[in-house]
C-alpha cells in the first residue's frame, strides 16, 4: 500500500512538473534563453573587431537578429540588456560621428543622423527599462517622485550593473539630444540617479564608463543646470586612470567635452595626439572602440578651428 501511494505521489509530481514546463518552459523558450546567454557571452568578441567598416556593416544585421529573438522572448533580461548595450554603442560610435561630420556641411544628412540617433537611443532606453522593470520595486517607483525612485534603486545589487549602466547611457544620451524638450530634461535626474547607483556599485564598469558619463554630464551642461567643469575633469581623469589610459575613446571624450568647454586648446591637442600615437591593440577587448577613437581624434584635430576661435 505504501509503495502504491509513493508511486501515485511521484506520478502526480511528474504531471505537475510537465504542466509547469508546458506553460513556462517550452522548448522554444528554453532555446531562446540559451541563445540569449550565448549572445551575451559572445558580445565582447564583436567589440574586439579591428575593421571598422566590417563592424559597421555587421552591426545592424546583428541588432535586428537579436531583436527577433527578443520579440519572441520579450521578458528575457539578457536579450533586453544586450540590445540596450548594442544600441548605445552603435549610436555613439557610428551615428553620432555622422552627426559630427555632417553638421554645417550637409544639413539633410545631419538631420537624418540626428533623428536616427534619437530613435536608436530611445530603443536602447526602452530595452534597458524592460530589463530593469523585472525588479518590482523599481517598476513601481519608475514614475514616482525622485526620492521614491532613488530609494528603489537601492534594491539593485552589483549583478544589475549592466542593465542599469546601459539604460542610463541610452537615457542620458537621448536627453542630451532633446534639449528643446522640457519633458526630456525633467527626466535627467532619474537617469543620473541610475548611473550614480552604478558608480557606487562598480565605478570602473565598461572602462570607467560611469565616470565618463559624469565627465560628459558635468562638462556639457551649462552652470545654470548643474554644469561643473572641475567635477567633469575629476571624473574624466578617474575614468582614464582605471585602464591606464588604454581606453582611447575616453581620451577623445575628454578632449571633445571638457577641453572644448574649458577652452583649453593645448589639452585638446595633447589628448588627441595621445590617441593617435597610442597602440589600439593595448586593450584587445576594446579594439573596435580604440580604432574608432583614432578616426574621431584625427577628425577633431583636422577641424579644430570649428571649436576654438583665436
Amino acid at each position: 500500500m505504501t509503495r502504491l501511494f509513493l508511486k501515485f505521489k511521484i506520478h502526480m509530481v511528474c504531471l505537475a512538473l510537465i504542466a509547469f514546463l508546458g506553460q513556462s518552459c517550452t522548448p522554444k523558450k528554453i532555446a531562446s534563453d540559451i541563445t540569449a546567454q550565448i549572445m551575451t557571452a559572445g558580445a565582447p568578441s564583436f567589440e574586439m573587431e579591428s575593421d571598422i567598416e566590417i563592424a559597421k556593416n555587421a552591426s545592424m544585421t546583428m541588432l535586428k537578429m537579436i531583436e527577433a529573438f527578443q520579440y519572441d522572448n520579450p521578458k528575457n533580461k539578457n536579450l533586453n540588456t544586450l540590445l540596450a548595450r548594442s544600441y548605445a554603442n552603435y549610436t555613439q560610435g557610428f551615428v553620432e560621428f555622422d552627426m559630427l561630420a555632417f553638421q554645417d556641411v550637409d544639413e539633410a544628412k545631419y538631420q537624418k543622423s540626428f533623428q536616427r540617433a534619437k530613435d536608436f537611443y530611445t530603443k536602447g532606453k526602452d530595452f534597458g527599462l524592460k530589463a530593469l522593470t523585472t525588479n518590482g520595486a523599481y517598476k513601481r517607483a519608475l514614475n514616482k517622485d525622485l526620492g521614491t525612485y532613488e530609494k528603489a534603486l537601492k534594491s539593485f545589487g552589483r549583478g544589475a550593473v549592466p542593465q542599469m549602466f546601459w539604460t542610463a547611457m541610452n537615457w542620458g544620451s537621448l536627453i542630451n539630444l532633446s534639449k528643446d524638450s522640457p519633458i526630456a530634461i525633467a527626466e535627467f535626474p532619474k537617469a543620473e540617479a541610475l548611473m550614480a547607483r552604478v558608480l557606487k556599485l562598480d565605478e570602473n564598469y565598461f572602462y570607467g564608463g560611469p565616470h565618463l558619463f559624469f565627465g560628459f554630464s558635468y562638462g556639457a551642461r551649462p552652470k545654470l543646470f548643474g554644469g561643473d567643469l572641475a567635477k567633469s575633469k575629476v571624473h574624466f581623469e578617474k575614468a582614464l586612470s582605471a585602464y591606464q589610459r588604454k581606453f582611447l575613446m575616453g581620451l577623445v571624450f575628454y578632449a571633445q567635452i571638457y577641453a572644448i568647454e574649458a577652452k583649453d586648446a593645448q589639452l585638446f591637442d595633447s589628448l588627441l595626439n595621445e590617441v593617435l600615437s597610442a597602440d589600439a591593440t593595448a586593450l584587445p577587448e576594446a579594439r573596435l572602440a580604440n580604432e574608432m577613437a583614432k578616426i574621431r581624434a584625427r577628425w577633431l584635430l583636422d577641424n579644430k578651428a570649428k571649436f576654438f576661435s583665436y
